[in-house]
């Protein structure tokens, strides 16, 4: 453990908290003097063992030792945190966050949340996200590079917040899930993160890069509360996709890739991407195919949970007859275009409620595979 930043052995909700509130510095690794932490408890995740009247010296931004009491010495004058009653943990990792977003924030009143708010929520949020035991997420889309603007000042010291390996926007097409497609043709706007034709996508993804991306998000299919697209159709075509991975991997940066359907994430796969993120409708060849080039799956698992809990929610945003999404999803199967009616047709399109549906459906087949 010795020289571990402190942030990768943040203990849990309750030491989390103590830390944030106690020593607000340590979330930012700009800690000074000597503290020691007395747990109960330590989960030695590398072994698997739970140990028990353990000692944490930390000095400065870096864990100096960790051993047991009768072998760690506590230096005279270090602040001692004393969770001899609870069980400390190595702070936790999420690997899909959008800490600049709030689930609120969905349809035309996403169009009112300038950049400068974004990065506000993503200050609120990052918090949030600490006081709950992560202290690494890597954030995959956000708007206006306000999740790169976040990471920096919590690398500053300015906010609390985890580390963060930040994307900036997300790289689509025309139309697709990371362009945004509810404003009327005069506007002639398109998303940040939009470009088409092989020349286009690499000078896109030089440009996230050079404006800070860690890791560079691209959508490799539809998704689901997005207007006009649908998560089984692929969006980039072989070409496109290709020169984006290519081009991070030349830069230095691995390339998560939004996919739902299994077609897109083959197409991803078979491109040389890093990451499958969500992978809803992943089938054996795709597995398969992942397992030989070792590409990783995030599953984002708590989606499924997340939208049981809150469809009906969601529907009452964006104005959609929940009898219609229900009707759907309890047919097994998509209802026809005719059959789908709304209170307000603008606010969402045809296959945006159909993939409502399909997600009720996939979030009840992930948990029934618990």
């Amino acid at each position: 453990m010795k020289n571990r930043c402190v942030k990768m052995f943040i203990p849990g909700i309750s030491l989390c908290l103590l830390f944030s509130f106690q020593f607000p510095n340590v979330a930012t690794g700009q800690l000074t003097g000597k503290i020691v932490v007395k747990a109960g408890k330590l989960i030695d995740v590398k072994t698997g063992r739970i140990l028990e009247n353990q000692i944490i010296l930390i000095e400065g931004d870096r864990i100096k030792q960790v051993g047991s009491a009768a072998d760690v010495k506590i230096p005279a004058g270090a602040q001692v945190v004393d969770l001899s009653d609870k069980t400390v943990l190595p702070g936790l990792i999420d690997c899909h966050t959008h800490l600049t977003f709030d689930p609120d924030q969905n349809g035309y009143e996403a169009l009112g949340i300038s950049v400068p708010r974004q990065a506000l929520t993503g200050a609120k949020n990052a918090r949030i996200t600490l006081e709950a035991g992560f202290t690494t997420v890597r954030n995959v889309g956000a708007g206006g590079y306000s999740d790169i603007a976040l990471r920096d000042a919590i690398n500053a010291g300015d906010v609390i917040g985890p580390r963060i390996d930040a994307s900036g926007p997300a790289i689509g097409v025309t139309g697709g899930h990371c362009d945004n497609s509810l404003l009327a043709p005069e506007f002639h706007f398109r998303d940040e993160g939009v470009a088409d034709g092989v020349a286009a996508v690499m000078s896109k993804t030089r440009e996230v890069v050079k404006y800070g991306a860690d890791v560079v998000k691209i959508c490799a299919t539809g998704g689901v509360l997005s207007k006009g697209d649908s998560p089984g159709a692929t969006q980039f075509n072989d070409e496109e996709i290709r020169a984006i991975i290519v081009e991070a991997h030349r830069l230095g940066r691995k390339v998560a890739a939004h996919a739902h359907g299994s077609a897109g994430i083959q197409q991803a796969v078979l491109a040389g991407v890093d990451s499958i993120e969500h992978g809803s409708y992943i089938n054996d060849e795709n597995i398969r195919a992942m397992k030989e080039r070792k590409v990783y799956l995030v599953p984002t698992l708590y989606l499924g949970d997340w939208f049981l809990e809150n469809y009906q929610k969601i529907c009452k945003w964006m104005e959609i007859d929940i009898s219609s999404v229900i009707g759907m999803a309890s047919t097994k199967a998509p209802a026809p275009v005719a059959q789908v009616h709304f209170r307000k047709a603008r606010t969402i399109s045809p296959k945006t409620a159909q993939a409502l549906a399909q997600m009720i459906l996939t979030a009840q087949a992930m948990l029934s595979e618990k």
